[in-house]
């Protein structure tokens, strides 16, 4: 399954200018928000914070936490020191809730105690996700998820995000959201204002190109190369610059299964 088109055409037109199951566009959309902490071991003390990190998910897990974790770690990309914590799915108000669980059961407590002391920093944001113009359909599960990551540009108009809405709609009604190609479309709160899309690939041959690519496809819904041009350079247009980058799924470091 090659589904990195979509991503490669979005990325050529805007660098010139600088887990889940569910088919939740067919089903009721999880909630909004996902919880996602970014943190960087210090110098030297990688393994130690992995050993650390993997017990406290484990205590977590044993206290009964409510919350599924899911760690990631960048294999491509400008900044591999990281290690990505994301919680799915919830609602602005259930957050406060799972702070009140947090501190009931001591889970930052512990967490302080036997894993920060291996911690050089943290970044903490929530992103928003957009189920009604993403397409995640059942088995859709990495363990490689390609991220391309957009920084809007101050006070751009309405357009990129009209055209953004208007890709995602194409693409869903005129077949090119099916089983080989996948997306989620996050707007990140807190930190720099960005958008970003993401996939999943099985494999790294599951990253190599399609015959079709997805500007190929706007075109011929289109009518013609110019006016696909043309669209994805409003697209473009809300942009400073994009990046792009793949992290690996870390089963050690996630919520372990009630199996395990």
């Amino acid at each position: 399954m090659k589904k990195c088109t979509w991503i490669a055409v979005f990325a050529a037109f805007v660098m010139p200018l600088g887990a889940l199951a569910d088919n939740h566009e067919e089903a009721e959309s999880p909630g909004p928000l996902t919880d996602v902490w970014m943190v960087v071991p210090k110098p030297g003390m990688g393994d130690k914070f992995t050993a650390a990190a993997k017990k406290h998910m484990a205590y977590r897990a044993e206290a009964g936490e409510s919350r599924a974790w899911m760690a990631f770690r960048p294999v491509i990309g400008d900044k591999m020191n990281l290690v990505q914590f994301r919680a799915c799915c919830f609602d602005y108000a259930d957050q406060d809730a799972f702070l009140a669980e947090e501190e009931k059961l001591g889970l930052g407590a512990n967490w302080g105690e036997n894993v920060d002391p291996y911690v050089d920093h943290y970044h903490h944001y929530l992103d928003k996700n957009d189920w009604e113009n993403s397409h995640w359909p059942e088995g859709t599960d990495g363990p490689y998820y390609g991220v391309t990551e957009w920084t809007w540009k101050q006070g751009v108009g309405q357009g990129p995000e009209e055209m953004r809405k208007k890709f995602s709609q194409i693409a869903k009604k005129e077949g090119w959201a099916n089983a080989d190609h996948n997306w989620i479309w996050l707007e990140s709160i807190g930190g720099e204002d960005t958008l970003a899309i993401v996939t999943s690939f099985e494999s790294y041959a599951d990253m190599a190109p399609d015959d079709q690519s997805f500007f190929e496809f706007i075109a011929e819904k289109a009518g013609s190369e110019k006016k696909a041009a043309e669209m994805f350079q409003t697209f473009g247009s809300g942009f400073e610059n994009s990046k792009y980058s793949v992290w690996e799924y870390d089963a050690d470091l996630s919520t372990p299964s009630k199996e395990e």
